[in-house]
């Protein structure tokens, strides 16, 4: 009996070495392998300069993303391509010409004739800084091939101005931007005066204050906007208020705007200047929330807007 039970285990015992042998002269297929070793690179695919891939990699991005450029500190902000894109389309040029008054937005798909985009790369605006750019970046190719960039530019513009996906413009539903802010010192029918970005000064003594908001939108109309709100606090990078409704006119007020150029300012707001916990020369920074009832609502400014429109949208208490 123990003889059968030696003999079942030797048999076991060779059978379990002859199967690590087996395994273990098996190829490993690193054993060969040496660092030195590469797979085939994938060569670099040509970007097509006409399209905004194209545009942000040759200009956007070495020529005009310049620190204290447009790199985020306003727009356009052309530190991405998404953000190119955003900023770009449709929107409200900053600044206007006034010898000019059909150049109102940046980039208006297909027609790059009436696209300010491209009118302040060739024309000089009066009480603007110059014709842009205004400086050069020593990786910049951009004098030496200007004007085969400003052909990619109208190129991409008349082409639809599609995105990176190829998509037309014409198939967004961009979300609101702010046309404009103006204030109303004690039920006043003239606005008080609001110069350049700085915020509004209201007058010592006032007690109370209409403030209104022009918004614009690429398909939806002002009127048509859903809850609209206001919010303020003394820190513009943190607004821990309530927000408060603002209510819509039944005829707008046609005042200057954000950009220089009049608009329709439908929504707004009355505070009473004692219950909004601000001292002398306080600054109340504003913030509204509204929505074109297609896209989410948005917050104007936002928490990474440029500080000049932080600013616009800010009084000053007297």
């Amino acid at each position: 009996m123990n003889y059968k039970i030696q003999h079942y285990f030797l048999l076991t015992l060779c059978l379990l070495i002859l199967s690590c042998k087996k395994k273990s002269s098996s190829s490993n297929p690193f054993d060969d392998w040496s660092v030195s070793q590469r797979g085939p690179v994938m060569p670099d695919v040509p970007i097509d300069p006409n399209t905004i891939q194209g545009l942000h990699k040759n200009i956007f991005k070495p020529t005009c993303a310049n620190s204290g450029c447009h790199d985020g500190n306003f727009e356009p902000d052309f530190r991405s391509i998404e953000s190119s894109y955003n900023s770009l389309i449709n929107r409200l040029a900053t600044n206007t010409d006034p010898q000019n008054t059909q150049f109102v937005k940046r980039v208006v798909p297909g027609d790059a004739a009436n696209s300010m985009l491209l009118h302040r790369l060739s024309t000089f605006i009066p009480g603007s800084q110059g014709i842009m750019p205004l400086s050069l970046e020593p990786n910049s190719d951009w004098i030496s091939k200007k004007n085969d960039y400003i052909e990619n530019i109208k190129t991409w513009i008349n082409n639809g101005a599609k995105d990176e996906f190829g998509n037309s413009a014409l198939s967004y539903d961009f979300p609101p931007q702010i046309a404009g802010m103006i204030a109303f010192a004690d039920g006043s029918s003239t606005p008080l005066p609001h110069s350049g970005y700085n915020p509004v000064e209201i007058p010592s003594g006032t007690n109370s204050i209409k403030i209104m908001i022009a918004f614009s939108d690429d398909k939806t109309a002002v009127n048509q906007f859903g809850n609209t709100t206001l919010n303020y606090s003394l820190n513009p990078n943190n607004y821990a208020g309530s927000e408060s409704a603002m209510s819509i006119e039944s005829t707008p007020f046609n005042a200057k705007g954000f950009n220089g150029a009049n608009v329709d300012y439908w929504q707004s707001i009355t505070l009473t200047v004692s219950t909004l916990g601000a001292a002398a020369n306080d600054v109340l920074w504003l913030r509204s929330q509204t929505t074109d009832n297609v896209n989410l609502p948005v917050y104007i400014p936002s928490v990474p807007s440029s500080f000049n429109l932080k600013k616009y949208c800010a009084i000053r208490i007297k």
